[in-house]
């Protein structure tokens, strides 16, 4: 590449990285706005209700979805491959998200500890099929370094979101159904944004298809440990507490997991070069990217460690004073997992499901067990530090196997100077820019 090529792409990257930072800093904001104004509203106990919801329907799009995604990102180093995965990415998430939430809807009824309200269910549920086209048509934006067209749909759903729950919200009009209506409809508006750039026809190439549902598949078992190591720990925690104690851990898990916003914006940038450049190269990115994330993922703990504790409870309310232990003992895993975002991006490369999928259930297994021996004898803060534990396992061996598999001694990813200087370049030339 020449240099005044080289030049234009860093630039064009830098472009893009601004504008995620950006973007995620208006989405942190607008969480956490949402956050305050529901748990105002409903209380510890709907609140842990309405999380519930969401959590069931969360899970019910990464059950279902296949992992499409990951098979996308594997095959879109075929150039050939590209039209047809961007072809089929709408109407692959809409069918299997229907399947997907009809499913959910008859286990989750049949469980112990399933949610009282059916109605809000279903509105949950309803989200599904939505939740997993933007999931695939995000990712085909994403490769095709499209970043500003998934920032304007994301963007849009969490307005809509914000504003609709504060104008019910300040009259005392908000129910848990709803909170959960006004999330559907905010998820619907983010996959029309989403529609225009993308080229909406037929699926074609069945072939193309068929392959990307069975490498999907070949990933799914990992992804689907993965995602239930985020996720599961709400469902544990609601069966063998109460649904004030969730709402409690909610509130605690939502300015934590507001940590991964900085890391993946560089993690969402890092991934087309991570795909698209010889094995070497992809390599040598990805140990540059860790390094950065990792500063990143230090600088936002100890701002989140310093100031977190005394804005959530002073915009939650007292009644959310119990969040303060369990948010601080889960933020050093929930830092441990976003550094360490940019090696498990780089390991889809290689091709190992069965391997990733050990991985991704070992850490599963230990967080499980943990969740049983924990929260009986110290209730939420048991579950916040069984998450830890297995986020920061996690991590580590997500690290370790880069380093192994790229030949990249460990001491090269541990961040210095440079990549403290080039970040506080980049947020000085942001806040000139702004």
């Amino acid at each position: 590449m020449s240099a005044p090529a080289a030049a234009g792409r860093r630039d064009a990257t830098a472009t893009r990285l601004a504008h995620l930072l950006l973007t995620r800093l208006t989405l942190a904001v607008a969480g956490g706005l949402t956050s305050v104004v529901v748990a105002r509203a409903l209380g510890p106990g709907d609140r842990g209700a309405y999380w519930v919801i969401v959590t069931v329907a969360t899970t019910a799009a990464a059950m279902g979805n296949l992992s499409v995604e990951k098979s996308q990102t594997a095959l879109w180093t075929r150039e050939d491959n590209r039209p047809a995965i961007a072809a089929n990415a709408l109407w692959l998430g809409l069918a299997a998200g229907a399947a997907a939430a009809g499913v959910s809807f008859f286990a989750t009824v049949l469980l112990p500890g399933a949610p009282a309200d059916r109605s809000a269910l279903i509105w949950g549920l309803a989200a599904v099929p939505v939740m997993m086209a933007i999931v695939y048509v995000n990712n085909v934006h994403v490769l095709r370094a499209r970043t500003g067209v998934v920032n304007r749909g994301s963007l849009a759903g969490a307005a809509l979101q914000c504003f609709a729950l504060v104008a019910l919200g300040i009259p005392g009009w908000l129910t848990v159904e709803g909170v959960v209506i006004i999330w559907t409809l905010s998820v619907v508006v983010n996959l029309l944004l989403l529609l225009p750039s993308l080229p909406v026809c037929r699926p074609r190439e069945g072939r193309l298809i068929a392959r990307t549902l069975s490498c999907g598949l070949r990933h799914h078992p990992g992804y689907i440990c993965h995602f239930l190591l985020l996720r599961l720990d709400i469902l544990i925690l609601n069966a063998m507490s109460t649904p004030a104690a969730v709402g409690i851990y909610s509130m605690a898990v939502t300015p934590a997991e507001l940590l991964r916003a900085a890391t993946a914006t560089v993690v969402q940038v890092a991934l087309p070069r991570q795909m698209e450049s010889s094995r070497e190269t992809a390599a040598a990115y990805t140990a540059r990217t860790i390094r950065i994330t990792a500063v990143l993922a230090a600088s936002s703990i100890v701002l989140f460690c310093l100031a977190g504790p005394f804005l959530v409870v002073a915009a939650a309310g007292p009644a959310f004073a119990g969040c303060v232990v369990p948010m601080l003992v889960l933020a050093p895993g929930v830092a441990a997992a976003a550094a360490a975002a940019p090696a498990a991006a780089y390991l889809l490369r290689l091709d190992l499901p069965v391997r990733t999928s050990l991985m991704y259930g070992a850490a599963l297994l230990t967080n499980l067990a943990l969740n049983a021996l924990l929260i009986p004898r110290t209730g939420v803060v048991g579950c916040a530090l069984a998450s830890t534990i297995a986020y920061t396992a996690l991590a580590a061996a997500q690290v370790s196997w880069f380093a192994r598999s790229a030949g990249v001694p460990l001491r090269r990813l541990v961040p210095g100077a440079a990549e403290v200087r080039e970040i506080a370049r980049r947020v000085l030339g942001l806040l000139r820019a702004g």
